[in-house]
């Protein structure tokens, strides 16, 4: 099995690994793997990242040079760090305010 707790979640279903050998069901482990499989489909929905000001501009408008990623709170630099995903847990980032 892979090391992944997702990919093991989802072997476990395929292979209807949920009953012991009396056909006794494990519903603890049904429940853990849906949690496991919804944290998934959460990730892949993407979600507006925050953004964080540190300074002001020579008008005095705030300068908004950081995004934080909406799951795990990671900060990124909002030139540099162009990402679909946040790359330490793999949301998907939802830029669409950025093209307006």
């Amino acid at each position: 099995m892979s090391n992944s707790k997702y990919q093991e979640a989802l072997d476990r279903l395929c292979e209807n690994d949920y009953f012991d050998e009396n056909c006794n069901c494990n519903c603890d482990l049904i429940v853990m793997d849906r949690i496991l499989l919804q944290e998934l489909v959460d990730k892949a929905v993407p979600k507006k990242p925050f953004y964080e000001a540190d300074g002001y501009d020579e008008n005095g408008e705030l300068i908004y040079d950081t995004w934080i990623c909406p799951n795990c709170n990671h900060y990124y630099e909002v030139d540099y760090d162009d990402y679909d995903y946040c790359p330490n847990c793999g949301q998907a980032i939802d830029w669409s305010d950025e093209d307006e």
